[in-house]
């Protein structure tokens, strides 16, 4: 079995470089193009990936990003708070390149003030992940989710020292594949 897992489309949040965890960001006119692009390599590929269920973080950017998979794969995605993105609490909505946030985002053991550390999401990754291994699939799996949820899930399938960790980078609508 595959696990597929695509991050969402460009937000207003992510040009801005604004910390968007948990805190809500629209999608932009380049973000819902690139859903849609996704959308339709999913349906061309659907006959090699064989995705028969869909999970999406229930924040409305992944479930902007969803929804043109969903109709171009005839699929219901089914929403999963574990595939949430990071809560940066006092962080949400501001300026992510700042030294104080950068500290703690480089410190898997820390947690942002009022909201989660590297190692709470790691543990919400590990337990989706299990929950899907150890179920019989009829097909493949496609999360839709975030950039910072799926570095993390990534650890799952691979050692990663903290250097490769940091340089690991994300794109709106990067589909990534891992065998389960």
């Amino acid at each position: 079995m595959k696990l597929f897992v695509a991050r969402h489309g460009e937000t207003d949040g992510n040009v801005n470089e604004l910390a968007c965890g948990i805190w809500e960001s629209e999608l932009t006119e380049k973000g819902r193009r690139q859903a849609q692009a996704l959308a339709e390599r999913l349906k061309d590929e659907q006959a090699k990936n064989n995705i028969t269920a869909m999970f999406v973080s229930p924040l409305k950017r992944a479930r902007d990003t969803a929804a043109a998979i969903e109709k171009a794969l005839q699929l219901t995605a089914i929403p999963d708070e574990r595939l949430k993105e990071i809560n940066f609490g006092v962080f949400e909505g501001k300026k992510w390149n700042t030294p104080e946030f950068l500290r703690i985002y480089k410190n898997p053991f820390l947690q942002f003030p009022g909201g989660e550390s590297l190692t709470h999401v790691a543990h919400r990754a590990y337990s989706i992940i299990e929950e899907i291994k150890a179920k019989p699939q009829t097909g493949n799996v496609l999360f839709v989710c975030h950039g910072v949820f799926i570095t993390m899930a990534q650890t799952y399938f691979k050692s990663l020292s903290m250097e490769e960790f940091f340089h690991l980078e994300i794109s709106n609508c990067q589909l990534l594949n891992f065998d389960l």
